[in-house]
């Protein structure tokens, strides 16, 4: 009978965990210029293109947000040309990142990441090499299997523009290795 109550208990447990991680709430602290809305909206999409390939779930950092603040104001200040971060100096990359930018409506965080998700169509499975990474580098770093967090923020430009990065910790799209 002590068993039974035991295994119960862990069940309940289980269901309890899995539940909270299937419906993440997020603090008011995002880290970004993105409402609370539109942060659970583009990091659910996130894991439910995760769950689809059998990785495991990403949690929201506001540090990366922040981060990606920083990098997105960055380049809406300086005429909003898309570029990744530098490899040193005072705007290094440290995480995986995503660049998005459109123009012509005011474009969210999850209409991003099904840009990027897009690119599921140019991608077979395999390593990453030369000659997927460029066509398909924003979908493999949205599934890395080693990623586990994820921040994304929102500037626009004074043209109307709209840039929206995402960075991921730990980076993902190591040459030679497969997504998941």
């Amino acid at each position: 009978m002590k068993i039974k109550k035991s295994i119960l208990w862990l069940a309940i447990l289980l269901v309890l965990v899995v539940a909270d991680v299937k419906g993440q709430t997020l603090s008011d602290n995002i880290g970004s210029k993105l409402t609370q809305e539109e942060a659970k909206a583009a990091l659910d999409f996130h894991n439910k293109v995760r769950a689809d390939v059998g990785v495991s779930e990403l949690t929201w950092s506001p540090e990366l947000a922040k981060f990606a603040q920083e990098w997105a104001d960055h380049l809406a200040s300086q005429g909003c040309e898309m570029q990744h971060r530098p490899g040193d100096g005072q705007w290094a990359q440290k995480h995986g990142e995503n660049i998005f930018w459109g123009k012509g409506k005011d474009y969210s965080a999850l209409e991003a990441s099904e840009s990027w998700y897009s690119e599921i169509d140019d991608y077979t499975y395999g390593a990453v090499n030369e000659s997927n990474w460029s066509k398909t580098g924003h979908y493999t770093q949205m599934v890395w299997k080693n990623t586990t967090q994820v921040g994304i923020a929102l500037a626009k430009c004074s043209d109307g523009a709209i840039i929206i990065v995402a960075n991921y910790n730990p980076a993902g799209n190591y040459m030679g290795e497969a997504p998941y």
